[in-house]
């Protein structure tokens, strides 16, 4: 009697393990997935000056609760780098004279200007400096390395820009 049920036992337990079982690997892809999914929401929130290479001017100055649209302004070889704050990357030759390099980083700051007014006129609300461009200009930089990121904020229509500045404390 006991040699049977032990048998029986045994017998349902090879039948068990030779039929292959494929849903083992969902429980592992579920938590990797989730990992993802988490991993990518926490890089997102990560400060937009991370990773550029501008070194701004360090001054006493008072920091801004609206900062608008950042960008980040420094020399890479011979090529004059823009970053922005959603890691849009623009470069043109350091000593440029022809407009035409521009034109990708004018037409995306009418886009952004664009979607900006888009979303104040949807809240019903009126905002100063809903428009106002950031520079963090690395200090090795000279004015006509910047004139034409001016000229491309003025044919976007931006009038109202500053320097960023490190805060000395």
């Amino acid at each position: 009697m006991r040699g049977s049920l032990w048998l029986d036992l045994i017998r349902r337990t090879r039948e068990r393990l030779s039929e292959p079982l494929l849903w083992f690997p969902f429980p592992a892809l579920i938590a990797f997935g989730l990992v993802i999914v988490l991993r990518g929401q926490l890089l997102s929130g990560f400060n937009h000056r991370l990773g550029t290479q501008a070194d701004v001017v360090h001054l006493m100055a008072t920091p801004l609760d609206n900062t608008g649209i950042w960008i980040s302004v420094y020399q890479d070889k011979d090529q004059l780098v823009v970053v922005t704050d959603d890691h849009s990357r623009f470069s043109w030759p350091l000593g440029t004279r022809d407009m035409k390099d521009l034109k990708p980083f004018i037409a995306y700051l009418n886009k952004r200007t664009e979607a900006t007014a888009f979303k104040t006129t949807l809240a019903l609300e009126t905002e100063k400096n809903r428009t106002r461009a950031v520079l963090a200009v690395d200090q090795k930089l000279k004015y006509i390395h910047i004139r034409p990121i001016l000229f491309a904020l003025v044919e976007a229509k931006i009038s109202n820009y500053g320097f960023e500045t490190r805060m000395v404390r």
